[in-house]
């Protein structure tokens, strides 16, 4: 009785080892993979980064202008494992970087040098990329990447892993053979989700439940595939938001330069005649010389004070407050109460409009610039008419900006929205005003679009916010 007893014991004991070795096997080989899958992934995500940033910092050193490189490098310090962020042109001169006291400075040598951070003991290593075009080299692209966050993560996965393992161990050793033959049939379905998840199955789950050890093995290990998953899915989402930022800022680029051109090429022009009527000594026409010049000047005045303005939406944030919009639209009122007066509008703000949570200011700046746009284009021989109200639609409060002007044509009411657009050049302006309301309304999550029949049959410009 007492061999048999015995017997049984030592049965359990060895399934005990045998189930324990199992558990520390399938563990640690889980926590080997996991370890390597997080070192692949943020291997992946650095080489996304350079990559991105390195067709942004193209655009940069083509055209040799570093201000508009210079918040998406400030940017790149939110990633926890960024240190410093330089880029070097073809001199060997850092121009753009996180670090000010560098820029205009020959850079120490940075390309896959190593250095140990004495706090942490975590290693900060260099990335670089070239820059180039087609025939010569334009500069390179340096990223100092700290391995601090790698470090933490693979710690606590490893204190995770030796908990659990433990409290598995105690669990088999009490359980005994039933037990065993049950852990080791949950202990086949996490192997095997560990394998495949290893061999790129990132969707898989064990999908074990339960309140023992194993369950506790399972969740774990789900909640380990999970953030891995996450962490992927923040990658791409990363990527494609740079994408998009790059092929904007080329757009943008290419418009700036381009409607920059135009009274650049007046002047010149205009300082040619003007050399021609200095030495023929025409007074009359070195007067309207100078006149032609100064509109030039200007004019390139305001449109650089227009891009600099809009460059500074979604940077430039003011506390936001819940008002009624009822009060932007008076306030700009108040600011355009002389033109208004001067061309006899009559102007009916509805009373009480809804409240929104928003940035005070900049919503003054949407009002404002709808109403200039509405007095601007108003039709010839009509007494001006603007009527503004709001209301709720759905989860939205929706705006609306009603004039009798000019009206727009459906074929081009996408268009108007768009930086430098202008579809009359008889009309003042720079073609950013509207692109400006634009982008206050979609950084506080609205969108805008307008509603006319055609020409000379007015407009509606309705933009919609967060109810």
């Amino acid at each position: 009785m007492n061999l048999r007893f015995s017997l049984k014991y030592r049965i359990a004991i060895i399934i005990f080892v045998l189930e324990a070795i199992m558990i520390s096997a399938v563990l640690f080989y889980t926590l080997d993979q996991t370890e390597e899958a997080t070192r692949i992934q943020f291997a992946s995500s650095e080489r996304a980064i350079l990559e991105v940033m390195s067709g942004i910092s193209h655009i940069a050193l083509s055209t040799r202008e570093y201000t508009q490189l210079q918040p998406y490098l400030d940017n790149l310090l939110g990633d926890s494992r960024i240190a410093q962020v330089m880029l070097v042109d073809a001199r060997g001169i850092v121009v753009a970087g996180t670090r000010p006291e560098s820029i205009g400075k020959f850079p120490a040598v940075f390309s896959g040098a190593v250095s140990i951070d004495e706090s942490t003991q975590a290693r900060r290593i260099w990335r670089s990329t070239e820059i180039r075009d087609p025939d010569r080299l334009l500069g390179v692209l340096a990223i100092e990447i700290s391995d601090a966050a790698l470090l933490a993560a693979t710690s606590d996965a490893r204190q995770l892993g030796i908990g659990i393992a433990t409290a598995g161990m105690i669990i088999i050793a009490i359980v005994g053979l039933v037990a065993g033959q049950l852990l080791t049939r949950r202990l086949a379905i996490v192997t095997d989700t560990a394998n495949r998840f290893a061999q790129g199955d990132t969707d898989l789950r064990t999908g074990i439940r339960g309140e023992d050890e194993m369950g506790d093995l399972g969740r774990t290990f789900d909640k380990m595939a999970d953030s891995l998953q996450a962490s992927n899915d923040e990658a791409k989402i990363l990527i494609n938001q740079l994408s998009e930022k790059n092929a904007e800022l080329e757009q943008f680029a290419y418009t700036v330069s381009h409607d920059l051109k135009s009274p650049l090429v007046t002047v010149k022009g205009y300082v040619g005649l003007l050399k021609k009527d200095l030495q023929e000594n025409n007074r009359g026409r070195i007067e309207e010389d100078f006149e032609h010049i100064m509109s030039a000047t200007d004019t390139m005045a305001q449109l650089l004070e227009d891009l600099l303005e809009l460059s500074r939406v979604g940077r430039v944030v003011n506390e936001p407050e819940r008002i009624s919009l009822s009060e932007p639209f008076a306030q700009a009122a108040k600011n355009l109460q002389i033109q208004m007066d001067r061309k006899g509008v009559r102007l009916v703000i509805q009373e009480q409009m809804p409240q929104v949570l928003v940035d005070r200011q900049r919503m003054t700046e949407v009002a404002q610039n709808l109403l200039e746009n509405a007095l601007k284009f108003g039709a010839e021989g009509n007494p001006p008419e603007i009527r503004i109200s709001a209301g709720f639609k759905e989860d939205e409060v929706v705006c609306c900006v009603e004039d009798n002007g000019i009206g727009i044509e459906p074929e081009f009411q996408e268009q108007i929205f768009g930086l430098f657009n202008r579809l009359n050049h008889s009309y003042e302006g720079t073609g950013i005003g509207l692109a400006l309301v634009k982008r206050i309304v979609e950084v506080h999550q609205g969108r805008i679009w307008v509603e006319s029949p055609g020409r000379d049959a007015g407009a509606s410009f309705c933009f919609s916010l967060p109810r």
